[in-house]
Order: structure tokens, then C-alpha cells, then sequence
């Protein structure tokens, strides 16, 4: 659990300093979503759990996480006001602090329902959209008893009945339409899936050390802001002196990047006195 924790805070932290939160309480920057999204492509995360590990680092500076304490019960406690205090401090009335027990006290579902309400409200929200509820009920309707208690109750009947005669129907139709359009479909789908499929990740983060993904980490940032300035750049309103001095800082970058290429292929840490002039004050 610790170990866990502490790669969701690293990893949280280390998008903090990839892109800072400009405002209080706000993850929408422009640019935020394609520089994680690409990041975490190469490290072989979700983009979206990434997103997760940001919010709960925002919400909680390393200053007032609580040491030995689980990073979901952290993200349990994230939206109130007194957490910092609860953290330490847990309710009267709650002798060990779960995450289970956190999310109740803030008033959300627990992850581990115990009580027969408490498991049909988990259900419900689990499978809130249609797609998703059809292909739980497919796999829990194959059970014997799970179908015999369906089939007993006489409501349950009219309504699969009646959803089992219009989906012939609507079979009917959509074969009858779709009789020359199939193998130009599967086509299609097959090749959706293909552009879809994920490729193996440059960096697993479960194992990379904290400086492989913030070296990571730091160059996906640049990329991805370049790609999104320079097509937009008024190069034409440009000044000789603004040129110039864009030109030289792009210098400063290449001989940083070259100096970082060498220190990892090589291991020579070694700064030449001309690279540092460069480094330290650009080319005159």
C-alpha cells in the first residue's frame, strides 16, 4: 500500500510541476489534457487515472499528506473542508480509518458495499449507462438461480418479452437494409480497432525511476506546447532583436538537450567551459 501510495503522489506531483495549476481549485488549462494524454501513452498509464493522481495532488500539498495513510483514503477525504485535520484525526466513533469508512463519512458510495442497499446503489451507479447494465445482466442472467428469480416474476416476463419481439423485428429490418453494406462494415470496424489498439509504452512507471519520468515527462511538456504555438506564431510582427533572441535561446535548448543525450548515453556528467557559456548566457 505504501509503495502504491507513493508512486500515485509522485507521479500527481510530477504533472504539478509539468504544467502548475494557474488557478486555485482549477485543472482545465488550455494544453493540459494533450500533454498528459501523450505522457501518459509513454508511460503506459491511463490518461484519465493520470488526470485522478493530478486532482488528489492538488488537493493535497506533501506538506499535509499523512504519512502511512493510503492514497485512496486521501482522494476519499479531498473535498472537505476539514480534511487536513480528519487525516490525523479520524471521526468519533471510528477507531482505524478505512477507505471504505472515509468515503462513507464524506458521503459517497463505498468501494466494498456491505449492506444489501449499500450493493444496489454501487450497481447502480456502476452501470448507469445502458451498455454497460446489458452486458452485466447477460453474464449474471447465465446463473440458474439469477435467471429462475427474473423468470418468476411475472413484470420481469412482460418485460423481456416484450423487448425480445422487438428486437426481432428491428433484426428483421436492419438485415434487409444492411444486406450489401457487411463486409464494408467489418472492413471498417476492423480498421477502427487496428488505429485504436494501443501501442506498448516507451516507460513503464510502475518501475521507472522518478528522474526517467520527469526527464519524460518535462519533454513531453515542450513538444506538445511547440506543436500547439507555432502553427499560430504572427511571424511576420517579429522584431530583428525578438528573432534574434528566440533564435538563441533555441541554441541554450539544443545544447541542453545534447548535453542531457550525452550524460545519458555516456554517464560523463562533464560541462565543458563553452557549454556553460552557452547554458549560462547564449551566444552574443
Amino acid at each position: 500500500m505504501e509503495e502504491e501510495t507513493r508512486v500515485q503522489f509522485r507521479l500527481g506531483d510530477l504533472t504539478l510541476k509539468m504544467v502548475p495549476v494557474q488557478r486555485a481549485g482549477s485543472n482545465n488549462q488550455r494544453g493540459v489534457f494533450p500533454v498528459f494524454d501523450r505522457f501518459a501513452d509513454a508511460i503506459g498509464i491511463n490518461v484519465h487515472t493520470l488526470l485522478g493522481y493530478r486532482h488528489v495532488a492538488t488537493k493535497w500539498p506533501p506538506e499535509k499528506r499523512a504519512e502511512g495513510v493510503s492514497w485512496s483514503i486521501h482522494k476519499a477525504l479531498d473535498a472537505l473542508d476539514d480534511r487536513f485535520e480528519l487525516i490525523h484525526n479520524p471521526p468519533r466513533g471510528i477507531e482505524r480509518c478505512t477507505e471504505d469508512k472515509a468515503l462513507s463519512y464524506a458521503g459517497r458510495l463505498p468501494s466494498r458495499p456491505l449492506a444489501k442497499a449499500e450493493k444496489l446503489d454501487r450497481v447502480r451507479v456502476l452501470l448507469d449507462q445502458d451498455e454497460n447494465a446489458a452486458e452485466a445482466i447477460s453474464e449474471l442472467i447465465k446463473r440458474p438461480d439469477v435467471a429462475h428469480r427474473v423468470m418468476g416474476d411475472t413484470t420481469s416476463q412482460r418485460i423481456l418479452y416484450r423487448a425480445h419481439h422487438e428486437q426481432r423485428m428491428q433484426a428483421a429490418e436492419a438485415r434487409f437494409a444492411a444486406a450489401h453494406e457487411v463486409e464494408e462494415q467489418e472492413e471498417e470496424a476492423a480498421e477502427t480497432a487496428r488505429q485504436l489498439r494501443r501501442r506498448e509504452p516507451a516507460v513503464d512507471y510502475t518501475r521507472a525511476s522518478s528522474e526517467v519520468l520527469e526527464l519524460t515527462g518535462v519533454g513531453t511538456s515542450f513538444l506538445v506546447e511547440m506543436q500547439r504555438l507555432i502553427p499560430g506564431l504572427h511571424v511576420a510582427e517579429f522584431t530583428d532583436r525578438e528573432v534574434r533572441a528566440i533564435l538563441d535561446n533555441h541554441r541554450r535548448i539544443r545544447a541542453a538537450l545534447d548535453w542531457c543525450d550525452t550524460v545519458v548515453t555516456t554517464g560523463e556528467k562533464t560541462m565543458d567551459e563553452e557549454l556553460a557559456r552557452i547554458l549560462g548566457e547564449g551566444d552574443e
